[in-house]
């Protein structure tokens, strides 16, 4: 949902229906509008509202937030190993 929002603002029912695409689960109406309260008190994002529209968009740290966790994502492709895990030795 983050990635989503970080190409710009975005209207509830494009964002219900862009990331229900892009999931592998089902994801219910109540179930993205509860996501979507608990990143708002969070303060990664922001209901915005006018009097002809309303969307959601990224916060300044919601912003921050998703930059951070494409730095950690291009880590992990650049530090991936061959194979299968193994697990930690004791």
């Amino acid at each position: 949902m983050l990635t989503v929002l970080h190409d710009g603002p975005t209207r509830y029912s494009t964002l219900h229906h862009t990331v229900s695409q892009i999931s592998p689960f089902t994801v219910h109406a109540r179930t993205l509008t509860d996501t979507l309260n608990h990143l708002c008190a969070e303060g990664l994002v922001k209901h915005h509202h006018d009097t002809d529209s309303a969307d959601y968009r990224l916060t300044t740290g919601g912003e921050e937030l998703v930059d951070l966790l494409a730095q950690i994502r291009r880590w992990s492709r650049q530090h991936r190993t061959s194979g299968t895990a193994q697990p930690p030795t004791q």
